[in-house]
């Protein structure tokens, strides 16, 4: 029979704080920096503007810079509306798998690195060997950016960062940008019997919503054949407006987001949607109401992974791991945060993306075991 990984435990522990990225993270972050204290590391903490959350950084081994950053987010997704089998922040270990919300997005690699905490304090490291955990990766990765602010600030520039998001333990040196955007119908309520002396905003939304998939066929010309879909994507998520079936809506408020290749001009995907709103929708609705707009707002965003070929955060994982592929991936890491900082950077970590966010979310035993196996691998390489 074979032996259960030594994180199991704190897989548990770890998957039964509610971290949905509208809680508090505090309690996760409070536990893992008594854990890492106590291994005898150096800790510091980064916060929100109301202190309700906290990054945490904390380090092994020598003072100064270098070093392996190993990474991940504390936040998860809701499990609102979702059809669980069993109490999502409570793991249940059946069919060889460990069930629960963030066993593979990502507290499945948290957990397996933490384990190997107390070990690491009584080695003698050759080179810094770096924790990094965050919050609010799951909202358009707002949280890392004030953990890498602080190490700016503090002069502390690790070598490179290892992004222990799930890629079932596969090589990932490149990734897409992305960002979560805001915009809003804003017309003017009346009868709806008399459409033409008011503006209906849930109309003005539909017609963006609708320039959104014409700007998203436009992008599809411009192609890299590494990823898949190997095109940037627009997408329209969420949508409200309205009050009643016979009233002209006020206000219409739409969610949408793009999902770009890593080396082009994101930006640009918002500036031509504000474009397409201001010379292709509002005029019509102007003719009758003259106040009649659109605003569109970045909420949050993040950078691509570009792929570098002499990057050291896969020369190194590539010679950890024994593999030659490197992968690529349509979802968005921290890891293009990481780079845009000047801390090369790579995905790999346990669990399959599949998983990811979905009602019954769930983290392989064995792959869970092959990610402590690499980190082994990881810290024979850091010791002196």
């Amino acid at each position: 029979m074979a032996t259960a990984p030594q994180s199991l435990g704190l897989v548990e522990k770890l998957v039964a704080f509610d971290t949905t990225s509208r809680n508090s993270n505090l309690a996760l972050i409070d536990f893992a920096a008594e854990l890492l204290e106590a291994a005898g590391a150096r800790c510091r903490r980064s916060y929100n503007e109301a202190r309700t959350k906290a990054n945490l950084f904390a380090s092994f081994g020598p003072d100064g810079n270098g070093g392996i950053v190993l990474s991940g987010h504390t936040d998860v997704v809701p499990v609102d509306g979702q059809a669980w089998s069993s109490d999502p922040f409570k793991v249940d270990k059946r069919d060889g798998n460990l069930f629960g919300r963030g066993t593979a997005d990502m507290k499945g690699f948290l957990a397996a690195a933490l384990s190997f905490a107390r070990g690491i304090g009584k080695m003698k490291l050759a080179r810094p060997l770096h924790f990094a955990l965050s919050y609010d990766e799951e909202v358009g990765c707002a949280g890392v950016g004030g953990l890498l602010a602080d190490l700016a600030s503090a002069e502390i520039k690790p070598a490179f960062a290892i992004i222990g998001e799930p890629t079932e333990m596969k090589i990932v040196g490149a990734h897409k940008s992305g960002a979560v955007i805001h915009t809003r119908c804003h017309g003017r309520e009346g009868h709806s019997s008399a459409p033409d002396k008011g503006a209906n905003a849930v109309m003005m939304a539909g017609e963006f919503v609708a320039a959104l998939e014409a700007l998203g066929n436009e992008l599809k010309s411009d192609r890299d054949a590494l990823f898949e879909p190997p095109y940037t994507t627009v997408q329209a998520n969420m949508i409200s407006g309205g009050t009643a079936v016979n009233v002209l809506a006020r206000e219409a408020f739409v969610t949408w987001e793009y999902r770009g290749l890593p080396d082009r001009d994101a930006a640009s995907v918002v500036a031509r949607a504000r474009e397409a709103a201001a010379t292709r929708i509002l005029p019509k609705y102007r003719t009758h109401v003259a106040e009649a707009r659109i605003e569109t707002e970045v909420h949050a965003s993040y950078p691509g992974l570009a792929l570098d070929p002499l990057s050291p955060a896969v020369a190194f994982v590539r010679e950890v791991s024994g593999a030659n592929a490197v992968d690529t991936v349509a979802y968005g890491t921290e890891a293009g945060l990481f780079q845009q900082a000047g801390i090369p950077a790579v995905v790999c970590g346990p669990g399959s993306i599949d998983q990811a966010h979905k009602a019954d979310e769930f983290l392989a035993l064995s792959e869970l075991a092959a990610c402590e196996a690499f980190l082994r691998k990881v810290l024979a390489r850091v010791a002196a």
